[in-house]
């Protein structure tokens, strides 16, 4: 699927790219034929102009000597030019006609043969508009006809333009070779952008398919004790509720469990759909961090392990979600009295250093490998992946999601049976 999708954005880049290529070609072409066109009918003017006031009487071959009749000014090619050394230009030519069309005479660099002189003039004189182009042969002439004042018949000069075509020809093959290949470096540059483009979709693609797998693995745990105590009840139908208790209170304990899962569901759902998270409000972190600790001191104590909160005499009044900032907290704490042995200690200190405000949890758990800490915040990843210790994997992804939204990040140190320390900064 992802080859198709990636094969098919690096044609649409490509055809994008032809099409434009197809424009910039063609509006080359044009624009440098209009202006080969309109220079040259400035020119013709100019020549026809003189041909009729008879400054010029006759036009050289391009290889041959200057005529002494050619305009005079700084374009005139100096007298003792060599013949093969005429300057390129414009190959123009004039006929003379009587009033009848027949040719009377014609300049000495007209490059046609008599009967097909006369067959260009003949087409000439049968266009009613007085200049225009006529193809003739394999070739291109611009003319332009006038009539002599006192004289019978007209001057018609041409312009040979099969050096012009031949111009835009060279013009053109370079242009498509150039497109060629751009064309298929285009097509290889795409499709590494291409691919570049679909590592992130990959990846979110394959974050949906297994967020949807331990979604379902999550639920249907609980779900299953459930439905196993739910028999079990359901088969001695004759005791007491009270004599029935243990299974009520695993049913139960299951059904917190579950809620817990989906409320954590719901909360990443939202974040990834960009709804707001958070109700910031002026809080104090002192109060804040130790009504979130209070609620885990039994816990704390089943275990007789030590729980100390350190935190400055000065208020520290934060600008943020309280009860998020408390479900932060609880997460944490939860986590360190869960990996921490009987006997272990927790220590929570509340510090200001320089412009950021640091909460940090230290436990003497049993610490984290350093290659599973660049893991232990993406959603229902679990070290223990045996269910022992509780959890779900979604607390700590939770508490990421919430202290970023507060303008802040959490940092973890960890050594193997030595503990674990979360530093969280906040603005």
């Amino acid at each position: 699927m992802f080859y198709r999708l990636r094969l098919k954005l690096t044609l649409i880049n490509v055809s994008v790219i032809l099409l434009l290529f197809l424009l910039l070609t063609a509006g080359t072409y044009y624009y440098s034929r209009g202006e080969i066109i309109r220079r040259s009918e400035a020119l013709s003017n100019r020549i026809l102009t003189s041909i009729k006031a008879g400054i010029i009487n006759d036009l050289p071959l391009r290889n041959g000597p200057p005529s002494p009749n050619m305009l005079p000014g700084p374009a005139a090619p100096p007298r003792n030019m060599p013949p093969g050394d005429m300057p390129p230009g414009p190959n123009f030519f004039f006929v003379k006609t009587g009033s009848s069309g027949e040719i009377i005479s014609h300049s000495s660099n007209q490059p046609l043969m008599s009967a097909d002189l006369a067959a260009l003039v003949n087409e000439a004189l049968m266009q009613k508009n007085d200049q225009g182009i006529l193809y003739f042969g394999k070739s291109e002439y611009p003319y332009q006809k006038s009539s002599i004042e006192n004289e019978p018949g007209l001057i018609i000069l041409f312009q040979d333009f099969t050096r012009e075509n031949d111009m835009l020809r060279i013009q053109l093959t370079a242009l498509t070779f150039a497109g060629i290949i751009c064309l298929i470096l285009s097509f290889f540059g795409s499709f590494f952008m291409a691919h570049r483009a679909m590592i992130p979709i990959q990846k979110a693609w394959r974050q949906q398919k297994d967020f949807l797998s331990d979604a379902s693995h999550e639920l249907r745990t609980p779900l299953t004790i459930i439905q196993t105590n739910l028999d079990v009840v359901m088969t001695n139908r004759d005791e007491t509720v009270s004599e029935q208790m243990k299974w009520l209170n695993n049913i139960q304990e299951e059904s917190g469990n579950m809620n817990k899962i989906v409320d954590s569901l719901l909360f990443l759902a939202r974040a990834d759909s960009n709804q707001q998270l958070l109700d910031k409000q002026l809080f104090s972190l002192n109060h804040a961090l130790l009504r979130a600790v209070a609620p885990f001191e039994p816990l704390a104590n089943a275990k007789e392990i030590s729980l100390d909160v350190l935190a400055a005499k000065n208020a520290f009044t934060f600008h943020g979600d309280e009860m998020r900032f408390k479900q932060v907290i609880g997460i944490l704490v939860d986590n360190a009295i869960r990996h921490t042995p009987f006997g272990g200690k927790i220590s929570i200190q509340l510090s200001q250093l320089n412009q950021e405000t640091l909460l940090t949890i230290t436990d003497s758990g049993e610490g984290i490998e350093s290659k599973y800490l660049g893991k232990i915040f993406d959603r229902f990843y679990q070290i223990d992946n045996s269910r022992s210790k509780g959890g779900s994997g979604l607390g700590l992804a939770i508490a990421k999601l919430i202290i970023e939204s507060h303008g802040g990040y959490i940092q973890v140190t960890s050594c193997p049976g030595v503990g674990t320390t979360f530093i969280i900064h906040l603005p």
